[in-house]
């Protein structure tokens, strides 16, 4: 379990880096998600700087759970908020995919850092 648990969160990790880059500086396709899903370049911004903030706590959580616990439950949140923003606009399932199999890799996430926390 704690094996699946480095993967899976240095995946994440990476992946929220790249997003994170890409809402910051606004580029890329967070230009077109603006739009699309109609939020303010500010609160775009916000979402990319708490993408980086879960970076640094899932690669930390790798050292001292506590901290991985505290970063995957707001990346969840993150998560839950990007599906409804998606939801607001009526996209179909296949447009929130990516939003939700990211909610389900930081859910194992946290089910592995609680399971070895406990341990």
């Amino acid at each position: 379990m704690q094996i699946a648990v480095i993967v899976v969160s240095i995946g994440l990790a990476i992946f929220m880096a790249v997003a994170g880059f890409l809402n910051v500086f606004f580029v890329g396709d967070a230009r077109e998600n603006q739009v699309h899903l109609r939020i303010s370049v500010g609160l775009t911004r916000f979402i990319g700087w708490c993408q980086w903030a879960s970076v640094v706590g899932l690669i930390a959580g790798l050292w001292w759970r506590p901290i991985g616990i505290a970063a995957t439950i707001g990346l969840l949140l993150l998560l839950v908020g990007a599906v409804l923003a998606h939801r607001r606009v009526d996209d179909p399932p296949k447009e929130m995919l990516l939003a939700i199999a990211c909610f389900v890799a930081s859910a194992f996430v946290l089910y592995g850092h609680i399971s070895l926390l406990t341990a």
